[in-house]
């Protein structure tokens, strides 16, 4: 099992972009823009405890249920799920808020994934550019919400 990480840089706050995500049209944007994603259960807050329920098409003829629920939170700072049921071995999603040394009005969002899927480590690679593409177009659609651009640091498994 390996970690995925996509962090990026954001000329706002952490405060602002945690507050972002932590409204509930923060998920609605987010996920409900991807395609071939239906929520059936949105989650209410990321508190601890909250459920999610997507339905995914994985292939033409291939739809799965996703539940993940929400394990740890500390505002302003991070928010934590796992997946429960899935396609997954293994999911458990860190979406981490850091400052950024460049200024009170910069921050870092640092999106770190522990994954496991069935004929790991071969099926990390196939992994890799569906990873990089949901989280660039995440973080670009976040950053398009404030009205600014996002930097990206860097994206790799660690």
């Amino acid at each position: 099992m390996n970690t995925f990480v996509y962090r990026s840089s954001f000329p706002i706050s952490k405060e602002l972009l945690f507050q972002f995500h932590e409204n509930p049209i923060g998920f609605q944007t987010l996920v409900g823009g991807q395609k071939g994603v239906k929520i059936i259960k949105a989650p209410k807050s990321i508190q601890i405890g909250e459920e999610v329920i997507l339905e995914m098409k994985i292939l033409p003829f291939w739809k799965s249920v996703w539940i993940a629920k929400h394990i740890s939170y500390s505002k302003n700072n991070y928010f934590q799920d796992l997946q429960e049921k899935g396609p997954f071995k293994k999911f458990q999603h860190l979406h981490l808020f850091l400052d950024d040394a460049e200024g009170i009005n910069s921050s870092i969002l640092s999106d770190e994934i522990q994954i496991d899927f069935f004929l790991w480590p071969i099926s990390k690679y196939f992994l890799y550019p569906i990873l990089y593409f949901i989280f660039k177009k995440r973080h670009g659609t976040t950053a398009k919400h404030f009205g600014v651009k996002e930097k990206l640091i860097f994206c790799r498994y660690s």
